[in-house]
């Protein structure tokens, strides 16, 4: 038989253990980590730089239709 258990100013009770589930699911986060075990990085510069210089000028082709196209449409309201 034990001795009854009186309660203590000084003695604290061991705290009850629990097993934390996160109530909500970061798949940036997963994502980030996966790949940092892989090693691998989501980057990739190198399909920026090798682009084809054909796309560079059409660029500058729709810059200067706009302005075309806007200079004519200013000169039709005007006159």
């Amino acid at each position: 038989m034990q001795a009854p258990k009186l309660p203590s100013f000084f003695k604290t009770g061991n705290s009850k253990r629990f097993l934390f589930k996160p109530r909500y699911y970061d798949e940036r986060k997963e994502r980030i980590e996966q790949l940092k075990k892989e090693g691998k990085s989501p980057l990739k510069f190198k399909r920026q730089k090798l682009k084809h210089p054909a796309q560079k000028g059409r660029g500058r082709i729709i810059i200067f239709l706009i302005i075309i196209l806007s200079l004519l449409a200013y000169k039709f309201i005007i006159n």
